[in-house]
């Protein structure tokens, strides 16, 4: 079987049991390290704010400038200083929107070797600090500036495949958590296309996507569902289509 399909059935298997489990009432600090994907509707906020209305309380920071990925930010002293800055409960590293979706021997020298020298700094935290990969989606029609040379990637569908993978395997191989939020926006694509998740570039993330994405991670970091969240202005029905969507893709039917 091939590696990266391989790291995606371990994950899937694996997700629910390594979803950790804050004290109730602990304060849980998130550091997001990332660009756009991760600033764009201020994802961040976004995750306090569904936390907060379930009863949950976060205290989350970020550092993600446009069209940074991991080996800028392993580079950055501004990146290092501010993981080493506090406590943190968790560290989200997300990389360039497009990279992970590269050739694997591209993948394997240019987006693996960052992703583990930034897990290495967070494993220098205390012991309770934990990695969790931020899976992106395909851009809406495709990754066009690499189509020519990477068929797969010409549609959405291909991209987010190799996308996935690739962020399966990071979380394999650095044992940290999976955010699977190109998982659960494949599935809102699905089942609910009049659901617009991208902003009119095609690439970022509306704020329905961004509200998406902040239900998936509430699920990871604290193993429940967000089901039944504040919509924070999107309207209730369509904020709950997202949160259930979110719920699918961290947690085992029926929790």
């Amino acid at each position: 079987m091939n590696i990266r399909r391989k790291a995606v059935l371990i994950l899937l298997l694996l997700s629910f049991c390594s979803c950790a489990r804050p004290a109730p009432g602990a304060t849980v600090r998130v550091l997001f390290i990332g660009n756009s994907f991760t600033s764009a509707n201020d994802l961040p906020a976004l995750l306090a704010g569904v936390a907060a209305s379930l009863g949950d309380k976060i205290e989350a920071d970020s550092l993600a400038p446009g069209g940074y990925g991991f080996e800028q930010h392993a580079r950055d002293a501004a990146t290092r200083t501010l993981i080493g800055s506090k406590e943190w409960d968790f560290v989200v590293l997300q990389e360039q929107s497009q990279r992970p979706a590269l050739p694997e021997f591209q993948v394997a020298a240019e987006v693996i070797p960052y992703a583990l020298q930034l897990d290495k700094l967070v494993r220098t935290l205390p012991a309770s600090a934990k990695t969790v990969f931020f899976e992106t989606w395909g851009r809406r029609d495709g990754d066009r500036d690499n189509c020519r040379n990477i068929p797969e990637v010409c549609t959405y569908e291909g991209m987010q495949r190799r996308l996935s993978a690739t962020y399966a395997d990071l979380a394999v191989k650095t044992g940290g958590l999976l955010a699977p939020v190109g998982t659960a926006w494949k599935g809102v694509r699905a089942a609910h296309p009049e659901i617009e998740l991208y902003s009119g570039d095609g690439i970022h993330p509306s704020k329905e996507g961004s509200y998406l994405a902040a239900c998936v991670f509430y699920s990871v970091l604290f193993g429940k569902s967000p089901v039944g969240a504040a919509d924070l202005g999107l309207g209730v029905k369509q904020a709950s289509i997202l949160q259930k969507a979110a719920a699918a893709s961290v947690l085992p039917p029926g929790h």
